[in-house]
Formats: C-alpha cells, structure tokens, sequence
C-alpha cells in the first residue's frame, strides 16, 4: 500500500511507522517549520496546491492519515482546516481510504458549568471532522475519525512543544500550568495508537465511523509535577484556574470492534523521558561555545570594531610614511575605504569614508588649518565626495554580489528540493517496477505460470494429468480441497478419481448424479457452478471437462476461504479448469485411439507398456496422498479375453499384465476395508484375486520398470544402429 501521513507529524518515528505500516511504502507530509531530527522514512513538502496535487497523482496513494494539530496541548499552530480541505478535494475522485485522528477538545465537558459546551478549538475540531464526513456522503470517500487524547512520543522524548516548555521550565527552576492541581491528565502513548491504526485498516469497512479512544490513566497535573519535580529539585509548581474537564468514560467499543486497549501510561513513561531529555540537554550545552556563540550571534559589532582598528593600523602606517617620496603619494585613506567597502559592503563602505574624512578633517586641524576655509571653499570637498563615492560604489559592487550570490544559493537550493524529490520519484518508479516485475514473473495467476502449468499439463497419461491438476491448483489458487470425479459412461456415477491431500473426509468416491441435478445442469449450460447459497454438503465451486459432447470429468473445490467468493476468484478458477478440460480431452483421445494398440492381442488386458505408467501414476498419487488404489493378481484370468473380469469391475478401473506374465486389477480410489467387497464381486463372477500388498507391489513394479526400460534401449540400438550400414551399402553400391 501507499500511505500518506500528512498534518502533525512531530511525533512519527521510523520505529512508529514500522509498527504502524509494516508493509506500506510511507510518504510523510513536511510541515512549515518542523526541523526533522530524526531518522525518519520518506518526506516530500506538500506546501502548496501545485505539489500537492503532483503528489497525490505521482504515488496513488491508498490510504491517508491525517494528524490534526489539537493532539499536542495548547498548540498554537493554525491552518488544519484549509490543509484537510485541499486535501479531500484532492482525492475525492479516487479510491482512498482516508483517516483522521483529531484531539480530544470536542469530548470534554465542564461539570462546573454544564451550559459551557463548546471552546474555540472544539468548535475547530467539530469542524473538521464535519468536513471529513461531508466529503464522504459527497464523494463516497471511506473516511474514519479516531478521537484521541493528546499524544506523546517516549522515543522522541515526548517530541513535543508542550512537553519541551515544561521541561525547559523545570530546568529554569519554575514550573507553571494552566490547570489546577486535582485536574486529570488526558495523554496516549504514540505507540498505542500505532497498533490501533494498525488495526483499523487491517478490518477496514467502506462505513463511515467515528471512534474515541479512551482515557484509562488516572493521572493529575499535581502527579505530573511530582515526577518533573524529582528530576529538577529545587523546583516551584504554580496552578491556574482552568475550568475543569471531563473526558467520556471508556465506551469498550475498541477493544470489542478490534480488540485493542491502552497498554502504556503516562506516568510510567515520563520517568524515562525526562532522563533521556535531560541527557540530551547537557550534550547540547556541552557543545556550546561562549564566545564563538556570542561572534557568530554578533557580528554587526564585530565589523565595527574591525574597521575602527584597521583605520586606527591606516592612520600609523600613513603618520609613518608621511616623509617617505614615493608612499607619500600613496592615498591610504582611500585603499582603506575602498577594502572596506569591497569587504563589508555599502554600509560598512560609507562607514569607512565617514572616517576617512574624519581623519582628514583632524589631519588638517593637527596642522593649524582652520575648518572655516575647509568648509567654505568648495574645491576642498573633492576629497570626501571621493571618499564616499569610492565606498559607496565598492560596497554596492559588494553588496550586489553578495545578493547575487544569495540569490543563486536559494535557486540552488531550490533545485537540490526538486532534484531530491525527483530523485525520490525516479527511485519509487523503480521499486514499483521491481515489484510489478516480480509479480508477473512470480505471481500464480501471471502469464509465465500459465505457461508453466501448460507445459505441465502437456501429458497424454490421465491418472497423471489427476496428480498435477490437483498440485498446480492449489499452488495457484490457493484452496486445499480439490476434488477430481470422473463421470462413467452411462452417466449415473462419479468416481473419485484424485484429491487434495487431508481431505478425504470431504469427498465420497462414489457419487449418484441424480441427487446432484443442480450442479449437472449448471455443468452442462455454463461450465461453473457457484454455491452461492452456502447449500451444506456441496461444494463451494465445480466445473466440468466435456468430451464429445458430454460431460466426462467434474474438478470441484469443497471449501473456499470468503476473500476466494468474489469474480475474479471464479474467473480464475474458470480459466484453470479450461486448461486442464484441453489437457484432458486429449488425453482422452489419444487413449481412444490408442486402446487397441495397448492391448494384449486377443485380450481385454492391457499390456506391459501401457499398465506399467497407469500402476505408477496410482502409487504417486498414493504417495502423495491425493488418492488410493488397490493392486489385485488374478488367478486363471487367461481362461477367457477378460470380457468377465472387464464386466466384474468399475469403468474407472484397469486390467492388465506385467512382466511376470501375470494379470493385475488396478482398483483405483479403493482402500483395504473396501477389498471384501470387491472379494465377494469377483467371486461372483467366477475369479480369485489375491490383493499384492505394498511391498511387494513396490519390488514388483521396480523389476518392470527395470526389464521396460532395458527392452526400450534393445529396440532402440538396431535404429541407431542402421544408419551407419545403410549408409555404408549406398557407399558400396555408388563405387
């Protein structure tokens, strides 16, 4: 899933989100003046409509939380309403399922004055849980509200502003609330509501609902100054004179909907908490510089001293060359408005020209010149015009660069934004197409498992073709009780010709169609049955393999889970089944066709050959526990073609010989309680059978095997043999 987590975010850590969303792929909204200082997942700024709506297009997200401000205690942030809206109005058109978890401002009540029932902020709050709700009757949005006290966060130690003003109180040595003492406390462990997140979206319902989280902690504002008071003390405490709240007694619909309750507290936390916040405080303090602080925090005085000492080294050095005939020609007041400005820009530059002419001013006055000439005759003012043009223009040269510069760091700065976000994007096409690639490659239902399943399928053996439709069916589909019926030739019965493994209970072997009307009919119109109406001892689904027109074999799924009740479930289920019909069906054929050449001639039996693969598909279904067979040897068989054994025993069972020359039964979906039957069926019709127990069933289909395969490779050596004669003789013959 895409989840985006949008409006008070101070208190989502990577820890919060993994508990939250273990499986999600997670966007957190950045916030105007939230300074990140943790190790958090993926954050994009969303601060305006334009970003706003390119991130929601680009990431599709599939659920929303939002966080309004009213979960941290008297939050002075304003702006939920116009960010919710934007919001909604966003993602009305989708598919989204949209949360909010507001603050507990719209549940209090004040039972000193019971005619006081709305606040500033609760009438804020009811407002935005009343815009959630009308985008939902709108625009069909799945929207939820949690209503929940206000949070905080022990990993991020207590992450907010409230908690951090108190400490930094404490740690002044003057603790000072609102509320008065006796006033309870109304706060949620971060992590808790991570669980119950969880929860809420892994039973999401399309209804629109709105939830409140209980206060179970029965702790005051005096309790909580206690516990500051033993990490700062020393410490005063002051009350005010709030009116007190109430906050609704837990109503258990929670814990009953999702089975969730409050498992941490307050005051077990803050202990904690307050060690880790001051623990932090100190290495800040540690890493604090008196002096460099106090420069870097003011640096106008420090260019003011600069310039007064650099004009102070000026003056010397120009007293000192005074006499010398080639530095004497030198303007040194001037070099030192021109640095100055080019240093420090136009105020300093002007600052500069303003003592340059100072200087001179009293260098004239050292002399015994007068200021009334000085200032009367113009020609005198050529100086300090070029003082102050020289150190305006070298400060405004200055002073444009730096603006220049300036302005080329915030576009560059600008661009770095967008080329993370980009590159954020660019990384999330990727995963997205990893992903999408693993799922055609490795998805059940993706066209590289069809393909696999037709090649596995691409066998002319049906007892076979049982084996692996059971197997890939419930690789692909999911479902553990598949069931195969093979429909006789007068078509009253099914046998049970293959099943799931486990579920024997579930299936007769033997099945009159006539009490199965419903299901034939809808076998013979449409190809798939529905139990729709939950009919007991019926399947959940059932298809039909047709051969010539009737219907030859039914693939039924006993038990469906409720997500497997849906459209695309039966799609799939359909698209399987017309796999294994085009397998079967050829199977079918090809065994029509190829009976006479299977047989023994004269005979009803199959031989060797042919009976040995049917044998071993029998016992690997047995090995797998997909089916069961019996192996019978019949005494005297040769007496007749095997007509009367053919006539003694089901359609869905094999006759035929082995290496040892005798003729075997194979009774398939038949188990030993059931051989007394068959016994007294024989017997009947005039033949002994002697059951072959598994044993020896085992070496004696070892030894066929064995003595098959070195026949196949004796008729395979003399084709592979004339060529080279053959060849040979057309050599001969041509010379």
């Amino acid at each position: 899933m895409e989840v985006l987590l949008v409006g008070n975010t101070d208190f989502i850590t990577k820890q919060w989100i993994q508990h939250a969303f273990p499986q999600d792929h997670v966007v957190i909204a950045e916030r105007e003046g939230t300074v990140d200082g943790n190790d958090r997942l993926r954050i994009v700024n969303m601060s305006d409509a334009n970003t706003l709506a390119e991130t929601l297009t680009t990431y599709e997200f599939d659920r929303i939380v939002f966080f309004s401000e009213d979960l941290t205690p008297r939050s002075d942030r304003d702006g939920d309403l116009g960010t919710l809206r934007r919001l909604l109005h966003a993602i009305r058109n989708g598919q989204t399922q949209m949360l909010m978890v507001s603050g507990p401002e719209v549940e209090f009540t004040y039972p000193e004055n019971a005619d006081v029932r709305d606040t500033s902020k609760s009438l804020m709050s009811r407002a935005l849980e009343e815009l959630c709700l009308y985008y939902a009757r709108t625009y069909q949005i799945e929207v939820k509200i949690i209503r929940s006290p206000y949070l905080y966060a022990p990993d991020r130690n207590g992450v907010t502003a409230y908690f951090n003003t108190l400490f930094e109180q404490a740690e002044s040595g003057a603790l000072s609330f609102h509320e008065r003492k006796s006033q309870k406390t109304c706060f949620l462990c971060a992590d808790d509501l991570a669980e119950l997140i969880y929860r809420i979206f892994d039973d999401w319902t399309a209804d629109s609902e709105i939830f409140r989280i209980p206060n179970v902690s029965n702790f005051t504002y005096g309790d909580l100054a206690e516990v500051i008071g033993k990490a700062f003390p020393g410490m005063s405490v002051t009350y005010g004179n709030d009116r007190p709240q109430r906050y609704p007694d837990d109503d258990h619909a929670l814990r009953l909907r999702y089975g969730w309750s409050p498992r941490y507290s307050l005051k077990q936390d803050l202990p904690p908490v307050l060690q880790r916040w001051k623990e932090a405080r100190a290495q800040e303090q540690s890493e604090k510089h008196p002096i460099w602080d106090f420069l870097r925090n003011h640096s106008k005085p420090w260019i003011a001293i600069e310039i007064f000492i650099t004009f102070i080294l000026e003056e010397l050095l120009r007293t000192a060359v005074q006499g010398n005939s080639q530095l004497g020609t030198v303007d040194l007041r001037l070099f030192f408005v021109v640095i100055v400005g080019t240093m420090y820009g136009l105020n300093a530059g002007v600052f500069a020209a303003a003592l340059a002419c100072a200087g001179m001013a009293l260098s004239y006055a050292s002399k015994g010149a007068s200021f009334a000439p000085l200032f009367y005759d113009t020609s005198n003012w050529l100086a300090f015009v070029v003082y102050f043009v020289a150190g305006a223009v070298c400060g405004y040269v200055q002073l444009r660069n730096r603006e220049n510069l300036r302005f080329m760091r915030d576009e560059n700065s600008l661009l770095r934004e967008r080329l993370a976000f980009l590159r954020d994007l660019y990384h999330d096409v990727l995963d997205d197409r990893r992903m999408l690639r693993g799922q055609i490659i490795g998805r059940r239902d993706s066209f590289g498992k069809m393909y696999a399943m037709t090649r596995e399928l691409d066998e002319v053996q049906p007892q076979k073709l049982y084996h692996t439709t059971i197997r890939i069916m419930q690789d692909t589909l999911g479902g553990d009780s598949f069931g195969i019926y093979r429909i006789d030739n007068g078509g009253r019965f099914a046998r049970l010709m293959a099943a799931s493994p486990q579920t024997e209970s579930l299936f007769s072997k033997s099945a009159l169609l006539e009490n199965y009307a419903n299901i034939v009919m809808a076998l013979d119109h449409g190809g798939l049955w529905v139990n729709r109406n939950l009919e007991q001892n019926l399947p959940m689904y059932a298809a039909g393999v047709h051969a010539d027109g009737k219907l030859a074999v039914v693939i039924v799924l006993a038990k469906a889970q409720p997500d497997q009740m849906n459209l695309y479930f039966q799609n799939l289920f359909t698209i399987m089944c017309g796999l294994v019909e085009s397998a079967m069906v050829r199977a079918f054929d090809y065994e029509d066709v190829a009976r006479q050449s299977m047989l023994v001639p004269g005979t009803e039996f199959l031989n060797a050959q042919a009976f040995l693969p049917k044998v071993l598909a029998a016992n690997e279904l047995k090995h797998d526990h997909m089916g069961d067979h019996l192996l019978l040897r019949v005494e005297d068989a040769w007496q007749d073609d095997g007509s009367r054994l053919r006539g003694a025993i089901r359609q869905t069972d094999e006759t035929g010989v082995l290496q040892d020359g005798n003729v075997y039964v194979l009774m398939n979906q038949a188990s030993e309680h059931e051989l007394p039957i068959i016994n007294r069926r024989l017997t009947q019709a005039g033949l002994h059978v002697t059951r072959v127990c598994d044993q020896e069933e085992d070496t004696l289909l070892a030894e066929a095997s064995a003595q098959v395969a070195v026949e196949t490779r004796a008729d395979e050596t003399p084709r592979n043999n004339a060529a080279p004669n053959d060849s040979a003789s057309h050599e001969g013959g041509a010379a």
